[in-house]
């Protein structure tokens, strides 16, 4: 024989023993059963009254009965008894092999739970998908107790018509919990990716059934027909466990295990191009699982708006694809495991609503919120949904419960997700730039890879074990942000910010001349920091010559004596900072918002303050020698002994201004608002000093 041939034969003489094994244990197995019942059979009740029968028989056999001609025949008749027929009490006589059918998921459903509960040695499950319809808790619950009696549970998965989306989307969404459950149990739970679209259960060599039910996709709350036929044929039996044992895994080299390597990552398929044959394909069985799963028969707008009016909250399982429900109010609405692909959700309230399970997909949600006009609200609850591709425009979802929520390409751009639970939640691609992720947002083992968070603000942040791989975090706010264990390979943190409190994995560095190190007296020195949000942080003596800090918030920032010189600050929110000593000679502040800053000895000369808004400011000993301020809000501003020579005032509102002691020499005063202004000892623009 070839050595080429060896392998092969290793591998049946395996499989031979193995099954080897099993029949033993069956056959010991049914040796136990087959001595109950013959204990059974022989201390039943009924041997007594048998033997006194079998008694009375012989006895009647012993004086052969004949009886005398009829009057009315007048031919005799004999009555013979019929031979005693020998009692073997220890004879077992086995039952045919018994089959059943299976009636709609119910029936399914019960055989699934029937199996997990009664298995001893051996349960396989083959199903093409792996859906949280089905995989809920309560039969997770049901798995975990099987395993813990050390039977062993395998399951056959995977659609070879899905194609590239083996492994992802709302069809797999449970497969996360599988993979869990196949780290904790290592010798006793298994997953084979088989391509199949077959579905059958075995439960040791009691019995198999074999349906057109998917029993892990669906639930039960569908009036689907299906059907199934249950049976206790040892021989079909065998022949299933033979099929399930001699199909190969599809793939186990460096495909399986760079999927199998991160059990939050559902994008097996990413791995899987090249490996499935299409061309042998039906197009029509790859796509017939898109409805399968619709649970109920479409329902209209209307008429889900006129069971919501009427009172129903309970909307479980419910089929709204496609509606348009835009600009809609809702409150406490349950519409866990609903299918609500494409449906248009844009402008809504949705407070206290529950979407665990829902399917999601290309839903459009711009600017919904969920947590307004309430004060007994809760936030959306979103755990395990299916948003992949949705749009969530500017959508308000701060404290939203996202836990292992699908968001796979999802538009998040400017979304509140302020404090929400995204816990292993699937953001890979999806776009979350400028998003709020702020006020320690949980994104513990989140998939992000590949994710545009640009300009993101994950302020406190919880990103531990997160998948940062390939994700674009340029000029995003990273401050105080926690990156324990999480992997940042091939992260773009261009002009990301950053400060002390910050915590990046171990032995991970970033650039400096990538990312921008926030605290007191560091370089900033031409910072793209458009639109971000900086508000209450220390940033004094800093040098951010040249900065971009337009449109910014920087509320209650502490700039004291910062190096501002001709930054770019127009628009943006200065209210109540501090830049007092501040140089901002050559800086851009025309429409700024600064109430109440404290701007007292700053360098002001020259800068373009018009139609800023400066009321109730301190200015006092400011230097805006030549500043443009036409326009400007200084209502009840502190000016005192201020350099304001040749500064343009025009149609400037100083009503209640102080400007005790300022100079206003040559300074531009046409249109401007004096009323009640305090112009005590200030040299006016004809060199006079006002008394």
């Amino acid at each position: 024989m070839s050595s080429q041939n060896e392998p092969d034969l290793v591998t049946r003489i395996s499989q031979l023993e193995q099954q080897q094994v099993q029949l033993k244990k069956y056959i010991a197995t049914l040796k136990r059963r087959l001595d109950e019942h013959s204990q059974q059979f022989n201390t039943r009740p009924e041997l007594q009254q048998l033997a006194e029968l079998q008694k009375r028989l012989d006895e009647l056999c012993e004086n052969r009965v004949s009886i005398s001609s009829s009057p009315e025949t007048d031919r005799p008749i004999s009555v013979d008894i019929i031979p005693t027929i020998p009692l073997l009490e220890t004879e077992v006589i086995l039952s045919l092999p018994k089959s059943e059918l299976v009636f709609d998921r119910s029936g399914s459903r019960e055989v699934l739970i029937e199996a997990l509960e009664t298995a001893e040695e051996r349960l396989i499950i083959v199903c093409p998908w792996l859906n949280c319809n089905s995989i809920n808790e309560n039969l997770l619950e049901k798995m975990r107790d099987c395993l813990n009696r050390n039977c062993k549970i395998e399951i056959g998965w995977g659609y070879l018509g899905d194609r590239k989306k083996i492994g992802k989307g709302w069809r797999y969404n449970a497969l996360g919990d599988l993979q869990q459950l196949e780290q904790e149990y290592p010798d006793l739970f298994r997953l084979k990716l088989l391509g199949t679209h077959e579905k059958y259960i075995v439960c040791d060599f009691s019995f198999a059934m074999v349906g057109s039910h998917n029993v892990l996709t669906s639930g039960v709350q569908s009036a689907e027909r299906e059907v199934g036929i249950r049976t206790t044929d040892l021989q079909i039996i065998q022949g299933l466990i033979n099929r399930f044992d001699q199909s190969e895994e599809t793939e186990k080299s460096e495909i399986i295990q760079q999927f199998s390597n991160n059990i939050t990552q559902l994008d097996e398929a990413e791995y899987l191009e090249g490996i499935v044959e299409t061309e042998d394909l039906d197009e029509d069985e790859e796509d017939e699982d898109d409805v399968e799963e619709s649970q109920e028969p479409s329902v209209t707008a209307e008429e889900f708006l006129r069971r919501y009016n009427e009172g129903e909250r309970d909307f479980t399982g419910i089929n709204l694809a496609g509606v348009e429900l835009k600009k809609t109010y809702f409150k406490n609405v349950n519409l866990t495991n609903a299918n609500l692909l494409e449906v248009n959700f844009n402008y809504s309230s949705l407070c206290s609503l529950n979407l665990t399970g829902a399917n999601l997909k290309e839903a459009s949600l711009n600017e919904v919120k969920t947590d307004i006009y309430y004060n007994d609200y809760q936030f959306a609850i979103l755990d395990r949904a299916n948003l992949e591709n949705a749009t969530l425009y500017k959508a308000g979802l701060q404290k939203g419960q996202f836990h292992k929520t699908n968001l796979t390409g999802a538009n998040l751009i400017s979304a509140n997700l302020q404090s929400a639970d995204l816990r292993k939640a699937n953001l890979t691609r999806a776009n979350l730039s400028h998003a709020d992720l702020s006020k320690e947002v949980n994104l513990t083992e989140a998939n992000l890879s590949y994710a545009n968070l640009t300009g993101a603000d994950l302020s406190k942040a919880n990103l531990r074990k997160a998948n940062l791989s390939y994700a674009n975090l340029s000029h995003a706010i990273l401050l105080e942000a926690n990156f324990q264990q999480a992997n940042l390979t091939e992260a773009n943190l261009e002009s990301a910010i950053y400060n002390e409190t910050t915590y990046f994995p171990i032995g991970f560095e970033i650039n400096n001349a990538k990312g921008y190190y926030i605290s007191s007296k560091s370089s900033l020195q031409n910072a793209n920091m458009s639109g971000r949000n900086l508000s209450q942080f220390n940033l004094a003596g800093a040098n951010l010559e040249g900065a971009d800090l337009s449109q910014a918030n920087l509320t209650n920032i502490n700039l004291s004596s910062a190096n501002l010189r001709n930054a770019n600050l127009n628009a943006a929110k200065l209210n109540s900072a501090n830049l007092s000593g501040a140089i901002l000679t050559g800086a851009t502040l025309q429409g700024t918002e600064l109430i109440q800053i404290n701007l007292s000895n700053a360098n002001l000369s020259g800068v373009n303050l018009s139609q800023a808004n400066l009321q109730f400011a301190n200015l006092k000993s400011v230097n805006l020698n030549n500043a443009d301020l036409r326009g400007v809000n200084m209502i009840q501003a502190h000016l005192g002994g201020a350099n304001l020579i040749s500064v343009d005032l025009r149609a400037a509102n100083l009503t209640g201004a102080d400007l005790t002691g300022a100079d206003l020499t040559n300074a531009k005063l046409g249109g401007v608002n004096l009323t009640n202004t305090i112009l005590k000892g200030a040299t006016m623009p004809d060199g006079t000093v006002h008394e």
